[in-house]
């Protein structure tokens, strides 16, 4: 991760964050995270919210009875998240966090922005033995939609290191000491124009070329995902796969 590019990204989009995109306070998105991580035991309700972001998650998760900590690397978004719930500024790869101390860790949106094999090696160190893992990515429909999409990801995220399917995730969680007990799918409306407009961070020309990339894309890749303009405002669908791995124990 370039920590100082993706601190620089998301620290001036603290203001416009939770509006950033549809998916952001999506009900049907949140409540898949809510059922993957179920309620908490007694004696086992410590939660990580892993970039947590301004605490949408956390303070979903909240509601159920969990205990919530959050984590992320931008301090103005750790900030945020600290008005609804304890959180610190650091990163993934490297928690201020003890071995075995949560018995939940929640990881939405962002795993395309980590070293996988590191993060997750993190992740397992500070969840308990037998401690969930709830991880979610937008990812594409199918290999109809893939490539277009991997090309769209890479032009709109500019600190992105890698794409994703829903399977190079199922294989990353099992060969990195989790075991996945269930894999869903959320689909959610976009309004390209939206997280366009609300991306300050891309210039101009940049904003331009995404929009005609899915404006023009490949009839396949616009039936996967109902590509629409609707009063000149350009639509489609996302495709959410939400997670629910067991922490198999410590490695």
């Amino acid at each position: 991760m370039n920590y100082e590019s993706v601190r620089k990204q998301f620290s001036i989009r603290v203001g416009t964050f939770n509006t950033a995109a549809r998916w952001m306070l999506d009900e049907s998105l949140l409540l898949a995270h809510l059922e993957a991580a179920g309620r908490p035991r007694p004696g086992a309700d410590r939660a990580l919210d892993l970039c947590c972001g301004t605490g949408i998650v956390g303070k979903a998760l909240k509601t159920q009875g969990w205990e919530m900590t959050g984590i992320d690397v931008t301090e103005e978004m750790a900030a945020e998240a600290n008005r609804h719930f304890p959180a610190v500024a650091g990163s993934v790869d490297r928690m201020p966090f003890a071995d075995r101390s949560f018995d939940l860790a929640v990881l939405r949106q962002s795993y395309m922005l980590l070293d996988a094999e590191r993060a997750l090696a993190e992740i397992k160190r500070v969840l308990k033995p037998d401690g969930a893992f709830v991880l979610s990515q937008s990812v594409p429909f199918s290999s109809a939609d893939e490539p277009r999409y991997r090309e769209v990801q890479l032009a709109r995220h500019i600190n992105i290191i890698k794409t994703d399917s829903a399977e190079s995730l199922l294989r990353e969680l099992n060969d990195h000491g989790f075991y996945v007990e269930e894999m869903r799918f959320v689909r959610v409306r976009e309004s390209v124009d939206q997280w366009l407009g609300r991306a300050p961070e891309l210039g101009a020309e940049l904003k331009a070329r995404i929009r005609s990339l899915i404006a023009t894309a490949p009839e396949e890749y616009r039936v996967a995902r109902d590509v629409k303009s609707e009063n000149g405002e350009l639509f489609e669908n996302w495709n959410w796969v939400v997670f629910r791995a067991r922490n198999r124990g410590q490695a």
